[in-house]
Order: C-alpha cells, then structure tokens, then sequence
C-alpha cells in the first residue's frame, strides 16, 4: 500500500517534470529581450528606466518590474545555455508543487494531491513557458505553504519568512500584489474564526506590503501592476478575457479544459462547506473565488489561479475518499491515476494541453534566419518591425541597431500604437510618410504569423510596392529593402532569383483574430 502511493507521487511529479520541458515555441518574442536586458542589468550595474531599445519612442519612461529575473536569465544562460535554462523553468515548477504538497501533506492523501495536481496541469496549460512569471509561481508556493502550515499545523513561525520572499518577488515579476493579498485574506480567516493571532498575521502582512518599496523603482514600482494598463495601448492575447478570446476563436480548447477544472473545483467545496461551515473555510473560499475571477478577467491569470487551487482542490478532496486506507476501490483509484499521468504524456489527453512537438529541449531557430541574412549583407537601419520579432531582434542587434516596436506595450506611449504604428500598416500615405519623411525605414523585417488585421493590410500592400522588393524569406520571417542605389547589389542577387512570397499569411488572413 505505501509502496503505491510512493509510486503515484513520484508519477505526479515526473509527469510535472515532462510537462514543463517543453521547447522554446515563443522565441521570437520575449525571452531573447530578457537575457539582453539581463545582460545590460549585469554590466553596468543599473537597470534602465527609460526606453532603451527603440528608436522611435526612446525617452519613454519604463519601469522594469521583472529586473531580477533577466539577471538570472542571463547569468544561467551564460552558464548552461538555453536547454539549461528550460531544464531550470521545469525544476522551478516542480519546487512549486513539492512546496504545495508539503503545505497540506499531513491533510491529505497522495491521491488526493495527484488528482488536484492533474487537475492544476491541464488548468495552467500553456502557462509553463520561459518567463518571468515562473518566479511567481515559487513566491506564491512560498506563501500557500506558510500560510497552509500556520492554518492546519499551527506552525506560525513559516509566516516571518514571507517579507523576504515578497522582496524578492517584488523584483522578479509584477504579480508580487498576490502575496500581500493573499496574506489579508489569511489575516481575515483568522478573525473570522476568532483566533487571536490574527493581529500578528495583519503585522506580516503590513511587513509585506512595505517591503515592495525596495525596488529600482521605489514608490512608482510598488504602483506598477495598478498602473501599467493605463498606458498600454496594444492589446495582447495574454492580457484578453476568456470570454473574448473564445468568441474569437482563439485558445478555446484550453479555455473549455480551463472551465471545466473550475467548475469541478467549486462542485469540491460542497461536503467541506457541509461539514464544517463556510466560517471556517474563508481563506480557501475566497482564494479560490478571486483568483477564479482573475483568471476569467485575464488569461494570464490562468497560472496564479492553477497554483492556489492544488492545495486546495486537494484538501476538498479529502472528503470524497474511503476512510479506510485497505479498502481495494482506494489502491485502485491510485492505480488509475498514475495510468492518467501516463497519457496525458503521451496518449489522448495531450493534445488539451500542449501539441506532442512541444516537449524536449529544442531551440527553434525562429527570426535567426533572417538576422544572420541582415548581418551577413550588413543591412544597415533603421528598420521597421513588427511587434511580434521586436524582442529578438533586440537580443541579436542591440546595440548596433534598434528596433521599431518591441512586444513590451507599456514601454511605448498609447498615440504612438494609436497614430503611427498601427496606422503605417493600414494606410500605405501613411506609411509613406512615417517611413520617409520621419524614421527614413531602409529595411523592414516582418515576422509573418502576425495574424492582426493590421499586419495582413500591411504584408499584402508592401508585397506589390516596386519600392520595397522582397529578399529574405524563410518559415518565420520576410525581409523588404528600400529600392536605393545602396542596396541595388543586394536586391539583384536576392530580388531577382525567384524568391516568392510567402503563401502563409493568405491562409492565416481568413482566420478570426484580434
């Protein structure tokens, strides 16, 4: 009986493990801006708080709230490279669930943590990428376990380490709101239920909100998460509603995946609210109730919500089971959990969570092609990119070239998305006159998934215009180059040699998007 429960923990976190050693699908975007900054951070010993990379909008104020994380991105990328890197994402997450399992293992049985834990899997879906947030999730295990360990075994003392890891999560990533939160709504648990260490729980938690101070940026980045989306003026799929996203077609089998986790969550309530009353069970009611709603506001919520719900899904759990450990139907229901470990691996499950080309250690090649393309024939800028390729271009040119547009919106002004970027796409007179008259564009580097209306305006137009011939084409990107005596060598040996253009972008042209 112990060996089988064994087995179905070291299956839950091996099935962890694989589902978090995934390749770098995303690479084109953020994680190569990370390391550069990381790098730059490192170097000079400061962290910029202007907009550093662009040449457009380069005194635009920026507050860098995940600072510390492109250090340590860029310091293990220099040590173990980038399979490292996704090797130390996949290490991280299975810390956040030993934690989450350590905060309630004297509470319930390993099925019960395996099942919530599946559960918590297929909830978070493609949320395990390389980001900052990762961080996140740690700190957030941090404070489930103390806060889980001070409720259920009265060991308050976890509680003092809490300031430290909200410190350290201040500066890691803009979720670092979570933590303080979460403490309030422990502090607000422990007056309901009349235990007179709630004053001390409140003391920790002011301790956690002063700490927040303590960043590069003082009082302005302690206010970053309440104010970043005032002066965001590109919407991105990670900051949408599940709703809009399902009405656009977008993500709607994790979105369904998601919605049916959720509601089995609430259903787990039931006997516990039964037995011992709603009173008594505020932190893990209301917990779950916010996040749930955070995560319905915003899809990048999704992770946060999955994390507080293990623990918790696991203890509701508890009240399903047989009481008697012996009990056969009890060993079989491990036995049937590890099978479904199994196959969400490799059997049909998988595909609600991640295509089967996602797990390993590969490194796409992404917008390399065509950086080596503008490096080898040292294609000079200014360029115009778009929003999507902005980050690695960054990691590869900078700082002997800046970009357009990089995929951090609120390190640009709302009219500058408003007026120029969105607009040069659309209106080929304003392209015109922005690329010039106002920046002189001498090439444009395009990573064609970029499925916004906007940017098959664009591709389609410039694909026809005599002035802007097509050298470079790969299955990531296309580069244009402004017709000019300067650049006719480079367009008579690559212009005139049979390139086409892409065919994708047709097909991707008749999808819904945003």
């Amino acid at each position: 009986m112990k060996i089988i429960r064994i087995i179905a923990i070291v299956a839950a976190f091996g099935l962890v493990g694989v589902f978090c050693i995934s390749s770098l699908e995303s690479i084109n975007q953020d994680i190569g801006r990370h390391l550069k900054t990381g790098e730059i951070i490192w170097q000079t010993k400061h962290v910029p708080s202007t907009n550093l990379f662009s040449f457009t909008e380069p005194n635009t104020p920026f507050i860098n709230h995940h600072w510390f994380s492109e250090v340590v991105f860029y310091l293990l990328n220099l040590k173990i490279g980038l399979p490292g890197l996704i090797v130390f994402k996949a290490a991280i997450f299975l810390l956040v669930f030993a934690l989450l399992y350590l905060a309630v293992s004297s509470k319930v049985t390993p099925l019960s943590f395996v099942v919530a834990l599946m559960a918590a899997l297929l909830a978070i879906g493609d949320r395990t990428d390389l980001r900052p947030e990762i961080f996140s999730y740690l700190a957030m295990a941090c404070f489930l376990f103390a806060i889980f360990r001070a409720k259920y075994n009265g060991q308050y003392r976890w509680l003092y380490y809490l300031p430290l890891v909200e410190l350290f999560w201040a500066n890691m990533h803009i979720y670092f709101p979570f933590g303080i939160a979460l403490m309030g709504l422990f502090a607000l648990d422990r007056l309901i239920i009349g235990d007179k260490r709630w004053k001390k729980v409140a003391w920790i938690t002011a301790a956690c909100a002063a700490v927040i101070l303590i960043n590069p940026n003082g009082l302005a980045g302690a206010m970053a998460p309440f104010t970043i989306l005032q002066n965001y003026g590109y919407s991105i799929v990670e900051n949408q509603s599940l709703i809009f996203l399902k009405d656009y077609g977008v993500l709607v089998q994790q979105i369904n995946v998601f919605v049916l986790v959720t509601v089995v969550f609430f259903l787990s309530f039931i006997p516990r609210w039964k037995k011992w009353g709603i009173r008594s069970y505020i932190f893990e009611s209301s917990a779950g109730l916010v996040f749930a709603i955070l995560a319905m506001m915003m899809v990048r919520n999704v992770g946060p919500f999955a994390i507080i719900m293990a623990p918790i899904l696991a203890l509701n759990l508890e009240a399903y089971w047989p009481q008697k450990e012996s009990m056969v139907k009890y060993d079989l229901a491990i036995g049937l959990c590890i099978l479904f470990a199994i196959g969400v691996i490799g059997g049909p499950f998988s595909d609600l969570i991640e295509p089967h080309d996602r797990f390993g250690l590969s490194i796409p090649a992404g917008a390399q092609g065509g950086v080596d393309f503008v490096l080898n024939n040292h294609l000079r800028g200014p360029v115009f990119n778009n929003f999507d390729v902005g980050s690695y271009l960054i990691w590869k040119l900078y700082p002997d070239q800046q970009v357009f547009v990089d995929g951090r919106p609120e390190a640009y002004t709302v009219n500058f998305f408003e007026d120029i970027y969105k607009p040069m796409q659309e209106d080929p007179q304003v392209w015109q006159h922005y690329a010039d008259d106002v920046y002189h564009i001498n090439y444009i580097f395009f990573d064609f998934h970029d499925i916004t209306p906007w940017a098959r305006m664009f591709l389609t137009s410039i694909s026809t215009d005599p002035n802007w011939p097509l050298v470079y084409h790969d299955g990531s990107v296309v580069i244009f180059v402004r017709r000019t005596p300067q650049n006719m060598p480079l367009i008579q040996q690559f212009s005139e040699h049979g390139i086409q253009l892409p065919l994708l972008w047709r097909d991707l042209a008749a999808k819904k998007f945003l």
